[in-house]
């Protein structure tokens, strides 16, 4: 009975009125967690706060316990209780602060389905060229499809699409996509979640309910699961040559702890090849 109220429900009310509830939830939240999670632990490079305890973020499914799933699965310190940043954008940014030169000189950069905080410091570097762009949010200053991006050749110094290619049908066509924009001895950022326990990537175009998706793939909206050694290879077929690491190679350990950052994250930084 309660699934079939359920289903009513969504047939009857619009999704935007259904998801006030949990605005209202995370509104009521927002200052006793706050308070509560006051100490001297972690940091925030983003709103600059500290704090003894972040908030827990990611899913549970049986899928991502089983593939050992790094960028999808729970993470009990992730979320910043204060600006809402979460781990993989904190990573990101610090990253690019110690890996990039896009903090220090004139870039055109692109940033597709943009983080907000790693957006915000990125408006204020002086000089930069700044392109954000996304299918559906109606902020950015250009709605488009990573599989047709509307820019010419050569475009961008820097291109950053972080847990994108996951959602993408044709995600070869995204990757040769975001090389062709790329000028060539560049860099992109170009995350997605990582099956460690996976040596092929898993996907399946029958895959196409919530329930098959959340079953294979860990979230209802992703269409495949990669595995790190796949995952490399269709980034080269696409013309780069791409750079891994964990997170903690790149940053160390005084870093990760201080920033909530997940250790073992695995890094992708590709370099477009000529």
């Amino acid at each position: 009975m309660v699934p079939r109220l359920k289903s009513w429900a969504k047939a009857l009310v619009p999704e935007e009125y259904r998801l006030l509830r949990y605005e209202w939830y995370e509104r009521l939240r927002y200052y006793p967690e706050l308070f509560v999670s006051l100490g001297g632990r972690f940091e925030c490079p983003f709103c600059h706060w500290r704090f003894r305890r972040m908030r827990s973020a990611g899913f549970d499914y049986v899928v991502l316990r089983e593939k050992d799933v790094v960028g999808a699965s729970c993470h009990p310190n992730d979320v910043c209780p204060r600006c809402q940043s979460n781990a993989r954008e904190r990573l990101v940014y610090l990253y690019l602060q110690d890996r990039s030169s896009v903090f220090s000189e004139p870039l055109r950069v692109l940033h597709v389905a943009p983080e907000p905080h790693l957006g915000r410091e990125l408006r204020q570097v002086p000089g930069i060229r700044y392109v954000t762009g996304d299918l559906a949010q109606r902020w950015v200053s250009v709605r488009l499809d990573v599989m047709t991006l509307p820019f010419p050749d050569n475009s961008f110094d820097l291109v950053i699409c972080n847990h994108v290619l996951e959602h993408v049908f044709d995600d070869q066509a995204a990757m040769r996509e975001l090389r062709r924009v790329l000028r060539p001895g560049r860099r992109a950022m170009l995350q997605v979640p990582i099956g460690r326990a996976l040596e092929d990537t898993v996907e399946d175009p029958a895959a196409v309910t919530e329930a098959d998706r959340v079953r294979m793939f860990g979230q209802r909206d992703h269409v495949r699961l990669y595995a790190a050694g796949d995952y490399m290879r269709r980034l080269a077929k696409a013309g780069f040559r791409v750079e891994l690491g964990r997170a903690v190679d790149y940053l160390g350990e005084e870093t990760i702890k201080r920033y909530a950052l997940i250790r073992e994250e695995p890094v992708f930084s590709c370099q477009r090849e000529p």
